[in-house]
């Protein structure tokens, strides 16, 4: 199903990335009109909330009109041009269902609109490219809030194992599954609340949050904690709270990317 969320075109920008990240999927950006800015975004009609869509831009201080629009022939077009394969790093291609595999790269198929996470977004696509450039090609991997399971599987894909994936959203959970095996990758599945269930350890953590989960989770880290982490899901103002936070776990920034007004950590246990 597709949403349409109509704002005024100065506040487009924040608009986007608050959307994208509130609905869990990529959003198309098109005119609409003197002084205004749409934007589509397809998700699974489960997750089609037009009400809940617009409490949380609300809540971010961005009043939008958020409307669901019907699927039509030219929707499923669009969709399908908008959500096109993404290469990472010459490594991994991440794609949707109806998109060819192109070898020797690492295949990651994505079915869009499930949950958060096609490679669209810059977030997503941050830590796939920093996990492909780091990945130890052995050893586990966490993948804490997993969404559509992108992270999870490229952790497969590239040579960790066993790999967690954990959300506390059965939709997420679902999704991660149905992707797994759309795949043929096993992944450790299961429904967890950071902060409040326990999770497993592993030598690499793949986070792709908010500043406030991320601040839960580095609170709540398995012991052993990971050797390497991926953080993601932060405004660039927001960073160095996280690397604070992740501290008393021996981590520190070894490196901190920006991309599309987002900032992503690679961080590494202190020798």
């Amino acid at each position: 199903m597709r949403l349409t969320v109509a704002v005024p075109a100065d506040q487009a920008e924040r608009a986007v990335a608050e959307a994208c990240a509130l609905a869990g999927t990529g959003c198309r950006e098109r005119p609409a009109g003197e002084g205004a800015v749409a934007l589509d975004l397809w998700l699974a009609p489960a997750a089609a909330d037009p009400d809940a869509l617009r409490a949380g831009l609300r809540a971010a201080g961005i009043e939008a009109e958020v409307a669901a629009a019907p699927e039509t022939g030219a929707w499923r077009e669009a969709m399908r041009a908008f959500h096109r394969p993404v290469e990472i790093g010459g490594v991994l291609r991440v794609r949707p269902p109806w998109a060819p595999v192109r070898p020797p790269l690492h295949d990651v198929v994505i079915d869009p609109g499930m949950a958060f996470g096609t490679a669209q977004h810059a977030t997503t696509r941050t830590c796939l490219e920093l996990l492909a450039e780091v990945a130890p090609g052995g050893g586990s991997a966490l993948d804490a809030g997993c969404g559509s399971g992108v992270l999870a599987i490229a952790a497969r894909r590239l040579g960790l194992d066993p790999v967690w994936a954990v959300d506390a959203d059965p939709l997420a959970v679902e999704a991660t599954l149905a992707n797994a095996r759309r795949n043929g990758v096993g992944l450790r599945v299961a429904r967890r609340t950071i902060g409040a269930d326990a999770l497993p350890a592993a030598d690499v953590l793949l986070a792709n949050l908010t500043a406030t989960a991320l601040a839960t989770l580095a609170a709540h880290l398995p012991v052993p904690g990971p050797r390497l982490a991926i953080l993601s899901g932060l405004r660039p103002d927001e960073a160095g709270a996280a690397a604070a936070a992740f501290a008393p776990a021996g981590l520190r920034t070894r490196e901190a990317r920006e991309a599309e007004g987002w900032a992503t950590a690679l961080m590494e246990r202190a020798p």
